[in-house]
């Protein structure tokens, strides 16, 4: 599944995310048939492969979309992301005492 990653400059990094893992189908010829998802991939790892391609640190990316910002724990299908999906990239602020 592709989508994209804007970055406040609007620079767009376009990702293919790949599929985690799926269940497998058994047909008649005892052959095991993978279907790949996407849906079960990770926020984390979407911010790894912007790293990849940008060189910044996980660490310091927030993901937005659909104006909220996206949690690492959760999954592509917890977002409803789809093919086509823009997702907004800024970077943490430090900030504390």
């Amino acid at each position: 599944m592709q989508i994209k990653v804007r970055t406040l400059t609007g620079k767009e990094i376009e990702l293919d995310i790949e599929a985690d893992y799926k269940v497998h189908v058994p047909n008649f010829g005892c052959r095991i048939l993978e279907e790949r998802n996407a849906d079960g991939t990770q926020v984390s790892r979407i911010k790894e492969r912007v790293e990849e391609k940008e060189g910044i640190p996980p660490a310091q990316q927030r993901l937005i979309y659909g104006g909220k910002q996206m949690n690492d724990d959760k999954t592509a299908a917890d977002y409803q992301l789809e093919g086509g999906a823009t997702l907004h990239l800024v970077l943490a602020l430090r900030g504390g005492n």
